[in-house]
């Protein structure tokens, strides 16, 4: 073989690996970080007196009073932060996957975060109130794709 013939067959097979290579990048194969971060819904919540009675008031995420929280299942979490802007100690109390603030006195915060796996309802209380009304309630709800 010559070496004009072999300068060519390499020049061929060099931008024959350099443009596979073009389209494995630029089709996302590699990435030095994951483009597919776990889904995190955050919210902020608020214990305030609303009309006389002890509310959660959303502040960031949902603007409601005892607002319906909705979260997907699965690897999806749902993050609250939970401020006492009330003049008495609350504690945010989630039925179903037992999970609490700590006792919150006025001007404190507390951050709770949880996933679920299958669709679900939760209600939600303020486990200091002397009542088994719940507050407001959260559904887990699947997403899938158009089928």
């Amino acid at each position: 073989m010559s070496d004009g013939m072999f300068v060519a067959i390499a020049l061929a097979g060099t931008i024959a690996a350099f443009a596979l290579l073009f389209v494995i990048v630029s089709g996302g194969g590699v990435r030095h970080v994951q483009i597919f971060l776990p889904e995190k819904t955050e919210n902020t919540l608020a214990f305030r007196e609303v009309d006389g009675e002890v509310a959660l008031v959303g502040i960031k995420g949902i603007a409601q009073v005892n607002p319906t929280l909705i979260m997907r299942t699965g690897d999806y979490s749902l993050e609250l932060t939970i401020i006492n802007e009330d003049d008495q100690t609350h504690m945010l109390f989630i039925d179903g996957v037992n999970i609490s603030t700590k006792v919150l006195r006025p001007g404190d915060s507390d951050v709770i975060a949880f996933q679920s796996q299958g669709e679900a309802t939760y209600n939600y209380y303020d486990y200091m109130r002397p009542t088994d009304e719940p507050l407001g309630q959260i559904l887990a709800m699947k997403v899938t794709a158009f089928e």
